[in-house]
């Protein structure tokens, strides 16, 4: 991947970054306890840590972040999910949306690495791939804690 395609690629998962942060903001709004809109606003506040990475990655080329990828639970893959915030949702609607947009964030960043030829932007895609594993574990973690238990 040459430096124009680097940039572009950044530029694209910036923007993609930015659509979770908006993402997030639009399901806090519409969960309905104080609880859920704290941890979908922690979610948002992380995304815009990514944001705010992969923008200083573009200025000066540096990142970190952990590479230790946690388990998967295999529920994205169970679930169905639109990914658009609507009024009525309920908290399973929520976590499922939110499972399913990590899930393919997290591809976005397979794709990515596997696509890199520079190895620094091949490092930083894959620890972007741990970051958003992690993320849509936690999230498996509540669906199986408040969801699944009770059906």
């Amino acid at each position: 991947m040459d430096a124009t395609s680097f940039a572009e690629a950044l530029d694209f998962a910036i923007g993609r970054e930015k659509a979770a942060v908006d993402f997030y903001r639009e399901l806090a709004a519409l969960a309905s306890f104080a609880v859920q809109r704290s941890t979908l606003k922690e979610f948002m506040t992380m995304e815009e840590g990514h944001v705010a990475m992969l923008s200083a990655m573009k200025a000066r080329g540096g990142l970190e972040l952990s590479s230790a990828i946690a388990v998967d639970l295999g529920l994205a893959k169970a679930l169905a999910a639109d990914e658009k915030p609507a009024a009525g949702m309920s908290f399973q609607d929520i976590l499922v949306a939110a499972v399913k947009k990590e899930e393919r964030s997290g591809e976005l960043y397979v794709s990515l690495a596997a696509a890199s030829l520079n190895p620094e932007a091949k490092a930083v895609f894959e620890r972007l791939v741990a970051e958003e594993s992690r993320h849509k574990r936690y999230f498996e973690e509540l669906y199986e804690a408040h969801i699944a238990r009770d059906n």
